[in-house]
């Protein structure tokens, strides 16, 4: 084509390039003029400003703990159990009950010898965050927040991911939605998300569900909780643009809480301690038969505390009958005969607790966090202050909406 020859596309290429030019959405720069910006701490060392974070662990193991403390340092300006914190507004947006989050915060306030946090905001209820419209609804919610204080928040939290999230934990294309629209939520606000969630069946695999969220995660943390020390350890299991820190671990202390009415009850907080490995479990030194009753019974353990956390009653005991476990022994070909040698010799070596009709696995439980509570309602409630309505399709990973209250008294 000559230089005289008219283009027939010139007029389509120049409108293109005038977007292409006035469009600031997306943008390239000259890699030599990219700055290298020293690290924003939002919690010096352990989570970044501005990032997106997870912290996974089993049913019952101290991870809302872990969350709430968190929370409640940024939003008071306390440090982190000796680490720097950035002061701001907290959302914390809860998949269970007030009652239950009152008493721990009420406890570590008292713990702490600290009035509660003013810029602590707590949801009235889970929503499902992989809808856009239940997502604009909690961005229009924050907003408000952030008017009424005349600060944007600096943390978001999510507890739990199954609590919050309306999809398939196994797809990439639901976790997708769900990561989306959360960091829609951090990029408007400039506001680190801290999502808690649960582990897997392998907890050595980390986080349960779709790798998408981990691919997405700019750090992540691991809490377990040993059944040999019972300390709540806080591990790092990645951290993208920083060096990863020391592991921290935490004592689960008792500490009594007065209700509205001025009754006692229990509550619990977190207090540092020294960091040492996980023992060795005594697992290794037992038989064959012997380790499958145990796995049975730990198996149960952890069905009864998943679903007991479903419904905000993490705090109370997981009661398992010695009948039950008998019958399910049986189910794994252990005979009644060798029951009764097996259930004797994890007595003798103090693996598990025979207390009347009910066994419990053996681990240093203060008095104050085996006692159940008699305060949170076990209604399960169908829809959430957005407009989270009952799932039809939620995955078995996921918390049934339309299951009724359970009660655990007895398994």
């Amino acid at each position: 084509m000559s230089a005289k020859t008219k283009d027939p596309y010139h007029n389509q290429w120049a409108t293109q390039r005038q977007q292409q030019i006035s469009t600031p959405d997306f943008r390239f720069v000259a890699a030599c003029h990219m700055p290298i910006k020293p690290v924003a701490w939002l919690v010096e060392s352990y989570i970044e400003e501005d990032a997106l974070t997870v912290m996974y662990g089993p049913p019952g193991k101290g991870k809302s703990f872990v969350a709430l403390d968190l929370s409640c340092c940024i939003a008071s300006g306390m440090p982190f159990h000796g680490h720097l914190v950035k002061p701001g507004v907290v959302i914390y947006i809860a998949g269970e009950g007030h009652n239950g989050i009152a008493r721990r915060l009420h406890a570590w306030a008292q713990h702490n010898d600290t009035a509660l946090p003013e810029l602590l905001f707590v949801s009235e209820a889970p929503t499902d965050l992989s809808s856009e419209t239940n997502a604009a609804k909690v961005a229009e919610a924050v907003k408000q927040i952030a008017e009424a204080t005349g600060e944007s928040p600096v943390l978001i939290v999510i507890d739990t991911m199954a609590r919050n999230f309306g999809g398939d934990e196994n797809s990439a294309t639901d976790v997708g939605h769900f990561i989306r629209n959360v960091d829609a939520l951090r990029r408007h606000w400039k506001a680190t998300v801290l999502i808690v969630h649960h582990s897997g069946k392998d907890g050595e695999r980390g986080a349960r569900g779709s790798s998408a969220l981990k691919g997405a995660a700019d750090a992540e943390y691991e809490v377990s909780r040993s059944n040999e020390d019972n300390l709540v350890r806080l591990i790092p299991r990645k951290m993208k643009d920083a060096e990863e820190p020391s592991s921290l671990a935490f004592e689960l202390v008792g500490v009594s809480v007065r209700d509205d009415s001025g009754s006692l009850i229990s509550g619990a907080a977190l207090r540092l301690t020294g960091y040492t490995a996980p023992a060795a479990p005594v697992l290794a030194k037992l038989g064959k038969q012997q380790k499958a009753a145990l796995e049975t019974l730990e198996q149960m353990h952890a069905e009864i505390a998943q679903l007991l956390n479903s419904q905000g009653r993490e705090d109370h005991p997981v009661l398992i009958t010695l009948d039950a476990w008998k019958a399910k022994c049986e189910e794994a070909e252990i005979s009644r005969q060798r029951f009764h040698d097996v259930k004797n010799t994890l007595t003798d070596r103090q693996q598990i607790r025979i207390d009347g009709a009910h066994v419990f696995l053996v681990r240093p439980v203060l008095k104050s966090l085996m006692e159940p509570d008699r305060t949170d309602s076990l209604k399960i409630v169908n829809t959430g202050q957005t407009g989270r309505e009952a799932d039809e399709n939620r995955t078995q990973n996921g918390q049934h909406a339309k299951s009724p209250a359970i009660d655990f008294e007895e398994f």
